[in-house]
């Protein structure tokens, strides 16, 4: 019994312990397996997390700094060809509205009360041998001066018509002496060639013998010389004589006043009549002569090209310089249209003006541009412009002070003249985007021909020259206060104008930058990502 208990003991052991292994291999096979489902989708989420971080690379969110620069400089750069494209046409359009001489605007401002010092200095041309050159001396001028006449600019009468593209009005220009800028009073006597007598002379030159004979009596009952001794007060302002007051019963009308004076006829006078251009349609017609006293072409000279209105009226010039073109305008003391021509640029503080001078060409008579202003055959040479035909007959010569760029013979034919261009050449200084003049010279001399008459004693023995009686200096600067607003305002344009080449070109040096630091963390990862081990996902691990 024993033994056969013993027997099925150990067999229900054997059965239970082959159970019991069967139950630990099991296990053991459950628990390989899930540790196997555990690293497979370990290994799967790793990849899976990989994937999504490549896929989903997004430069705004692992670099957020460099991202913020890109886009920002992206907007710079459309904003930089935005002004590159837009800033001229837009500069141009507010400039064209402001300088257009409509009421309200700075046009106006400038042209009907300028903002500047305005002065005119004259310079006397005094005879120290009026005797000598009644017998057939050459003449030995002395400079005096100068006299300074402050200028007060007004314009009266002003009209515009219906659509406001042209207006009518009167220059009135009035003259207060300057005794602390002059030389000295103008009560100081001077000694100058007598104008009523050359204006005299030029009537009756090509007269008969008889004719003559019978004003050479008047001349002596009269007391008449050949040169005048008058205060500089009287020369200026104007003087009258027995010859002068006969003068103005020949031609009533003739002379203001009736007096003779250099200044007398232009000080607050209302002889002169102008229609010009506002520039409210077209700004590069602003200010252009029209019609003056109520003519649209003169008739003082003799091709219709010299007799033209060329430019504008002197006291506004279209904006947007060119120094390959010349700038024109009317001078009612030329009696004609004349034209400046490029010199050089300067500066004056922080802006750059261009400066424009007569050239020579203007009075260069020998041109065939100039014939027109020859007539027949009134020009004596280069350098002096006959307007005995707008100045009742009288042969008065323009010029440049000293003769300067005229024939060697006018400086020979006269003792005391030294042309220097920095002082006696006409010359304007402009801000080439505005066109406002800062400085202004107008530099012209006044001189008349001494014609040689044998029926005339004043006249019978003297050399037929052309003697200068004065020289003028028109200076004009913008006031300090209209200088300092005008240098800021062009520098801000300035910088602005060279702004708008280098913000886009900065901005898209950024962007380029931003790009290919972008570029090349993408490419990095993208390396790292395939020299990474990544497990089989089917393959056999073993413990």
């Amino acid at each position: 019994m024993t033994v056969v208990l013993d027997q099925e003991s150990i067999k229900s052991k054997e059965a239970f312990i082959n159970d019991n292994s069967f139950s630990i291999n099991n296990i053991q096979e459950n628990l390989k397996l899930r540790t196997n489902e555990r690293n497979d989708q370990n290994l799967q989420s790793d990849l899976l997390d990989t994937s999504t971080e490549m896929s989903s690379f997004n430069p705004c969110r692992m670099y957020c700094k460099c991202s913020t620069c890109f886009i920002l400089s992206c907007i710079t750069f459309v904003m930089g060809l935005i002004m590159l494209f837009t800033f001229d046409p837009m500069v141009n359009k507010i400039i064209a509205n402001k300088m257009a001489i409509i009421e309200g605007r700075e046009g106006h401002q400038f042209w009907k009360n300028p903002p500047a010092e305005i002065h005119r200095k004259m310079y006397i041309w005094h005879c120290a041998n009026p005797i000598e050159v009644q017998n057939g001396g050459i003449p030995d001028l002395i400079e005096r001066g100068p006299y300074v006449y402050r200028e007060q600019w007004n314009r009266s009468n002003i009209f515009y018509n219906d659509d406001l593209s042209t207006l009518s009005y009167i220059p009135i220009t009035t003259l207060y002496f300057d005794r602390n800028q002059s030389v000295g009073p103008d009560d100081v006597y001077v000694t100058v060639i007598n104008v009523p007598l050359m204006a005299m002379a030029h009537e009756i030159q090509f007269n008969s013998s008889e004719i003559q004979k019978s004003i050479n009596i008047f001349l002596h009952l009269f007391g008449t010389k050949l040169f005048v001794n008058v205060t500089v007060k009287d020369l200026m302002e104007g003087y009258t004589d027995a010859l002068i007051e006969m003068a103005s019963l020949v031609k009533p009308g003739s002379l203001k006043d009736n007096k003779f004076g250099i200044l007398q006829p232009r000080n607050g006078s209302y002889y002169q009549n102008f229609t010009i251009n506002t520039g409210y349609n077209d700004i590069t017609e602003v200010a252009k002569v029209i019609s003056f006293n109520g003519v649209q072409r003169l008739n003082y000279w003799s091709t219709p090209q010299a007799n033209m209105f060329n430019g504008t009226d002197g006291s506004l010039f279209p904006p947007h310089l060119n120094k390959n073109k010349d700038v024109y305008s009317y001078n009612a003391d030329m009696c004609r249209s004349y034209y400046l021509s490029f010199l050089r640029e300067k500066k004056d503080g922080y802006v750059t003006l261009y400066d424009y001078h007569l050239s020579s060409n203007v009075f260069n008579m020998s041109r065939e541009e100039n014939r027109g202003f020859c007539g027949q055959g009134s020009c004596l040479g280069d350098g002096v412009l006959n307007i005995s035909t707008c100045y009742s007959g009288v042969w008065g010569f323009i010029s440049s002070p000293h003769f300067f760029q005229s024939d060697m013979k006018f400086r020979q034919d006269v003792r005391g003249m030294y042309p220097d261009a920095n002082k006696h050449e006409f010359i304007m200084s402009f801000d080439p985007l505005t066109s406002v003049p800062f400085a202004v010279n107008v530099r012209l001399q006044l001189s008349f021909y001494m014609p040689r008459i044998r029926n005339i004693d004043l006249l019978k023995s003297v050399r037929p020259i052309i003697v200068p009686i004065v020289w003028f200096d028109d200076e004009a600067r913008v006031t300090p206060e209209i200088h300092s607003r005008l240098s800021m305002l062009i520098l801000s344009l300035n910088i602005a104008y060279y702004v708008k080449f280098i913000l886009p070109a900065i901005s898209m040096l950024l962007t380029l930058i931003t790009s290919l630091y972008i570029y090349v963390q993408w490419q990095r990862i993208q390396r790292e990502r395939v020299n990474s081990k990544v497990p089989l996902l089917n393959g056999n691990i073993e413990t």
